[in-house]
């Protein structure tokens, strides 16, 4: 399920095209869990070092992950017998950042380069670049980000592409990440994302 939210607080103005895990998505719902984020980047730290759908005894654990898994609701994860077995994993991914302009300017590339380390990017130009258009292309090409121009009528024309971003290492920050812009996600849907439980 492709889904276009509003990027979080604090990365500028720019619209983020999700890739939602479906299954993962419906799992959630089914247990009544939004965002798995709390404290700190909310367990995921924790949760990160377990292996999804096996159990790990929790005497391998240290105390910080111990104290989190034993309190954290079961949609993220169960204790039994003395073992936890993680059931939550990201819900979605993020494929590519918009950014919308007036021209080519500095602000744009920066605001699109805040993206970086997370999705592709791209820049969509409401207005016809000026005659030193090109060297611009150059340097938001160098980049790795894409831009488009946004015709009267509303077609986009490519006239650049953006780099096709690869997942170099997965960390904590990234699926925080992913966590609160699902958060976005699910504040679209109905029943609201209130109605669902945030994990501790």
């Amino acid at each position: 399920m492709l889904a276009t939210v509003p990027a979080p607080a604090g990365f500028g103005v720019a619209e983020l095209q999700l890739d939602i895990d479906d299954t993962e998505h419906e799992r959630r719902r089914a247990a009544g869990l939004g965002v798995a984020t709390g404290h700190g980047f909310g367990g995921l730290d924790v949760l990160m070092a377990l292996p999804h759908g096996l159990p790990v005894p929790l005497t391998a654990l240290t105390d910080h992950q111990r104290a989190y898994v034993l309190r954290a609701p079961a949609g993220i994860c169960t204790v039994t017998d003395g073992q936890v077995v993680r059931h939550v994993i990201r819900p979605c991914r993020v494929r590519l950042a918009t950014v919308r302009a007036a021209s080519a300017s500095q602000l744009a590339l920066d605001a699109a380069d805040k993206f970086t380390t997370i999705c592709a990017r791209r820049v969509i130009l409401t207005r016809a670049p000026s005659v030193h258009f090109p060297e611009k292309l150059l340097e938001f090409g160098s980049y790795g980000i894409g831009v488009c121009l946004q015709h009267p009528d509303g077609h986009l024309e490519t006239l650049v592409k953006p780099r096709p971003w690869r997942v170099k290492r997965h960390s904590a920050e990234a699926w925080w990440f992913a966590e609160t812009v699902y958060g976005h996600f699910l504040a679209q849907q109905s029943p609201p994302a209130s109605a669902l439980s945030q994990a501790p």
